[in-house]
């Protein structure tokens, strides 16, 4: 990614935009998620780890706020998901209230083989709904209207990815 994408998103609201940065060239994707606001980046593996996330990113950082609360199977899962993944205590998220160092960012993102921005506009309905774009400069960004649909999105996106690289060591005869 280059520099001028990295100051066009800070000039958005920071606090539920994502930066994906993924590390690998092939296969399932992998890599970091940054937010201006988040002091370190956070590691995800796969598409699925990648959206609940995303999605508890955005519950600790409350930002958009959930309009309902996630259902479980019984009352212990619950109990067990909330000290998991929201409780503060057991594993502190490092975020702050001011935005973190821009120059940080724009190693990681530099470093990355590719990066995608994810807006969350909204947390309705026990999913979300935003806006994806692939390239950070170039492009138009594509709406989803739940977390289903952007792991299809997702999904489509590391099959193309996938099927160009295996066409494109082909072609240079590896």
């Amino acid at each position: 990614m280059e520099e001028s994408g990295y100051y066009a998103l800070a000039n958005t609201d920071r606090m539920s935009v994502f930066l994906i940065c993924i590390k690998n060239k092939q296969g399932e994707l992998s890599g970091n998620i940054v937010n201006f606001y988040l002091k370190e980046p956070v590691e995800f593996t796969g598409i699925l780890d990648l959206g609940l996330k995303i999605d508890t990113l955005c519950a600790r950082l409350h930002r958009p706020m959930a309009t309902t609360e996630p259902r479980f199977l019984d009352a212990h899962m619950k109990e067990a998901y909330e000290k998991r993944e929201l409780d503060r205590e057991h594993i502190p998220l490092k975020y702050c209230t001011k935005i973190q160092n821009m120059d940080r960012f724009m190693a990681i993102g530099t470093t990355a083989y590719e990066t995608l921005v994810i807006e969350i506009h909204q947390r309705q309905f026990s999913s979300m709904q935003g806006r994806i774009k692939e390239k950070c400069i170039e492009g138009n960004y594509i709406s989803f209207r739940s977390a289903l649909e952007l792991m299809r999105m997702l999904r489509e996106y590391e099959y193309m990815r996938n099927g160009m690289d295996e066409r494109t060591d082909k072609i240079s005869g590896q």
